[in-house]
């Protein structure tokens, strides 16, 4: 049947996950299952977010349960990241932040200095013109 999804058990799914998890080529994965890789991460968001695999919308319970799934919390423990990690990936981001504005603000002073530089020179040259003795203009006549 053409453009049918195929319909994984929550088991199933752990198992894909715990491939994935294992390092096995997600592409590949996905491939072999017949499945678009985004299908797994979203399965592996869904497990860290929620604590397991089961379909969003409400329907009728299978007849029979699965056999010995895997252990989910351990499972959603190796995916979740820890609140250390997390910490540290917001400090890490936070210090390159800091150096992308400080590096914005040298730019912004070597630009501030260089326009600076030129409003004297252009006030410089007018208060030459404008002293006495100074290159003056002339008065230009009518003819």
């Amino acid at each position: 049947m053409v453009g049918r999804k195929p319909r994984f058990s929550e088991q199933e799914k752990l198992s894909m996950l715990l491939r994935m998890q294992n390092g096995e080529n997600v592409s590949r994965l996905a491939d072999e299952l017949g499945i678009h890789r985004q299908r797994l991460y979203a399965l592996r968001e869904q497990l860290r977010t929620c604590g397991n695999l089961m379909p969003s919308r409400p329907g009728r319970p299978k007849k029979r349960p699965p056999e010995a799934p895997p252990d989910r919390q351990a499972l959603a423990a190796g995916f979740a990241l820890s609140a250390e990690q997390r910490r540290a990936d917001a400090l890490a981001k936070a210090r390159r932040r800091i150096v992308e504005l400080e590096r914005k603000i040298g730019q912004q002073q070597v630009e501030l200095d260089f326009f600076q530089e030129a409003l004297r020179h252009v006030r410089g040259n007018q208060q030459q013109k404008d002293a006495p003795g100074g290159a003056a203009s002339s008065r230009s006549f009518k003819k």
